[in-house]
């Protein structure tokens, strides 16, 4: 299994699939290329069907924009066959000669691949067992918890990176929390998080547990903000036999 990293996501909403991974594969893209004179972005069936109103032209423009020129095609009737998400990244020189074209799918999460022979293209498997069964049979024997687990695997900095996590969340959702009015786009959708919440907190204490009182506006906060292209957390779930996640 996957690094926690990897399950954890810190990115600019407001799709984890639509958004971050095309910015995580412009971020690759351009490193490759710092000295490009025009890059020209094509972009596939859902990307190009939604991309607009997930900002996918946005997040790819604004990486990739301060090095050379961009041009974005939309494809949204061509789909390629290994995922709905697919995109390729063209870069090209001073004289308009093709020095690379890279094709790469946003499959969710913010995780990308490249085809099926390659599932994720950016780490390694650091986990050893892939079932709950395995984890808990291990602690039964080592007498370990599952955070332990974590530690013998993951590298020394994951702490760091998880209270990073943590305070990216919580920053979300006090935004969403505070903030009102209209959100961004045609729909004009009005927020609703902050009113919610107020009634919510309005409610007698003996009603129910303030956290389930609460826990839809915290969703509509994370999820509102993240709408907007700020900083949030995408989470990547992987089949149910991989438990990671839950440790």
């Amino acid at each position: 299994m996957k690094s926690i990293k990897e399950l954890y996501r810190i990115g600019t909403g407001p799709s984890s699939s639509h958004t971050m991974g095309p910015r995580k594969a412009a971020e690759m893209f351009v490193t490759r290329h710092p000295d490009a004179a025009k890059f020209k972005v094509t972009l596939y069936g859902s990307l190009a069907a939604t991309g607009k109103g997930h900002m996918t032209d946005v997040a790819i423009i604004d990486t990739l924009e301060p090095t050379a020129p961009v041009e974005i095609i939309w494809q949204p009737k061509v789909f390629l066959p290994f995922h709905p998400n697919g995109m390729t990244f063209a870069a090209f020189d001073t004289d308009d000669k093709l020095i690379e074209n890279w094709t790469v799918y946003s499959i969710g999460g913010g995780a990308l691949a490249e085809n099926s022979d390659t599932p994720s293209i950016e780490s390694r498997d650091v986990y050893g067992m892939n079932s709950m069964t395995e984890i808990l049979e291990w602690c039964e024997r080592s007498g370990k918890g599952y955070w332990e687990y974590v530690k013998e695997c993951e590298d020394s900095d994951i702490w760091d990176y998880l209270n990073e996590v943590w305070k990216t969340m919580i920053d979300s959702i006090r935004r969403g929390l505070e903030e009102e009015g209209v959100l961004p786009g045609p729909l004009n959708l009005r927020r609703k998080a902050s009113t919610y919440y107020i009634r919510a907190t309005g409610y007698k204490q003996s009603n129910s547990p303030a956290l389930y009182r609460c826990y839809p506006e915290l969703q509509m906060s994370f999820r509102s903000d993240g709408k907007e292209g700020k900083l949030w957390v995408a989470i990547q779930f992987l089949p149910e036999r991989q438990v990671v996640r839950y440790l």
